[in-house]
């Protein structure tokens, strides 16, 4: 038992370590979450190379325990919050959360979030679409632009598209948002939120703080990401819970 239980520690590990590096990958070394996911791995590595000392201590086994329990039961939770759709096709407002560009190439969570876009454009072509991304870590071209492209490609109008291109968080993103949709509206317009399942309660949670009662209209991620995907997410609800954003 304690081999297969040292190993599962090893392996938790290293998925933490994963989702670290890939944060670091889409937002650099000194963001919040990477720090966070950071200390997470390094304190999971720790106690799976001391396992044999540390499983002494009760307390800190139940504390383990407990925290792995609570991640499972919280990414159950944005599973299941991410995949309801409430969108009722008539939103005048339509909000695509950027998620990276390498190269001036979206990347593939991007283009399953635009792809859900076109999608939705089909059944309400009259809405409004802001497309909020800044320039993401170590891009040379700002997400607006390549995701405007990307929608402009596959069939949607132009003029019904606005550009929103200095957010540089999700906090920011729906800030930024409001602000345009203020230039455009002379009152409070419906809005409808497009983002990546495992990414939506974080990013309602922010349209609400900037005053949108948003409904919602998930996009898949692929299968291999999900992990990653997951693991970050919660680290980066825990620091909107800490912080505020």
């Amino acid at each position: 038992m304690r081999p297969k239980m040292k190993v599962f520690i090893f392996v938790l590990a290293a998925v933490f370590a994963a989702g670290t590096v890939h944060t670091v990958f889409l937002s650099g070394l000194f963001n919040n979450t990477t720090v966070f996911l950071a200390g997470i791995t390094a304190a999971v590595f720790c106690y799976g190379l001391f396992f044999d000392k540390l499983k002494k201590l009760k307390w800190l086994t139940a504390l383990m325990c407990t925290g792995i329990a609570v991640v499972a039961v919280f990414v159950a939770f944005l599973w299941i919050y991410g995949n309801r759709a409430t969108t009722t096709f008539d939103e005048e407002v339509v909000i695509v959360l950027g998620a990276g560009s390498r190269d001036g190439e979206v990347l593939s969570t991007l283009a399953w979030r635009l792809d859900a876009a076109v999608s939705y454009h089909r059944q309400n072509p009259e809405a409004l679409i802001i497309v909020s991304g800044g320039l993401g870590h170590q891009a040379q071209v700002k997400d607006a632009y390549i995701m405007a492209q990307y929608l402009i490609d596959r069939g949607v109008d132009p003029a019904r598209i606005s550009l929103e291109y200095l957010a540089y968080s999700t906090y920011t993103n729906m800030r930024y948002s409001q602000a345009i949709i203020r230039e455009y509206f002379d009152h409070e317009p419906s809005v409808a939120v497009i983002t990546s399942n495992f990414h939506m309660y974080r990013s309602i949670r922010f349209a609400r703080q900037a005053g949108m009662d948003a409904t919602m209209y998930p996009a898949t991620v692929p299968w291999y990401s999900i992990p990653l995907a997951y693991v970050r997410e919660v680290a980066s609800v825990v620091k909107m819970w800490l912080i505020g954003r």
